[in-house]
């Protein structure tokens, strides 16, 4: 979403030509409002984005007439991709690259994040504005509908399984993704969870960023034995 979208762009996009390469049917999309797609980014919502990808994955089952579908994503992609499996019984895997556990948090890291960069800017923010419900995010909106739907925003209270296998790719090992691993575990999933230190893509200058190739092929080897 936003400036994380950006930044994660290239790495996206060697990702699916790696996976391609191994001999897997990848489609890749841009949620509405977002990227190439069409929409105003204003009316962008999650239940829009969940929307998005049960019509990526009708595509793409209709394009290669296949029966096995893993779904991933970065950060609130992942977080998308997780939602949508669990409420779906054909999903055989799930990518979650650091994925947004708790929406409460990533609004606050958006919000410091937008902060940070304008306490450099020609006119700093006042402090009452500071203390506003945030609007945009480094130029990009946050709608109140949206800011509703990320608050809502909780992996940890997911009772259902999403997918039989479950890989999680964490850039630095923390307890979150330790409590979402323990807690996929509990619904019965197999879960991989691999610390892969690396670049924090949403963070870096997306004139400098670093495609983290210890990830992608992590990524990749991990579907390619997932459909040994």
């Amino acid at each position: 979403m936003g400036h994380e979208y950006i930044a994660a762009h290239r790495s996206y996009h060697l990702l699916a030509m790696q996976l391609s390469q191994a001999g897997f049917h990848v489609l890749r999309f841009d949620f509405y409002g977002c990227g190439d797609s069409a929409g105003d980014g204003e009316r962008g919502d999650v239940r829009q984005w969940l929307s998005d990808i049960e019509v990526a994955i009708g595509e793409l089952r209709r394009r290669c007439r296949f029966s096995k579908v893993c779904l991933g994503g970065l950060r609130l992609g992942a977080s998308l991709s997780m939602l949508t499996a669990c409420e779906r019984d054909d999903i055989d895997g799930i990518v979650l690259w650091d994925p947004v556990i708790s929406g409460d948090t990533y609004i606050a890291e958006l919000t410091k994040l937008h902060q940070d960069v304008l306490q450099h800017s020609y006119a700093p923010p006042s402090r009452r504005s500071m203390a506003e419900k945030p609007t945009e995010s480094l130029g990009f909106p946050l709608s109140g509908v949206l800011l509703s739907d990320l608050a809502n925003l909780d992996l940890l209270a997911i009772q259902r399984k999403p997918a039989n296998k479950v890989l999680i790719v964490a850039t630095q090992a923390d307890t979150g993704g330790t409590q979402l691993k323990e807690h996929l575990q509990s619904t019965k999933a197999h879960v991989e969870y691999q610390v892969l230190p690396g670049p924090k893509l949403w963070l870096e200058d997306v004139n400098k960023v670093l495609v983290p190739n210890q990830i992608l092929q992590a990524v990749v080897s991990w579907i390619s034995r997932m459909y040994e």
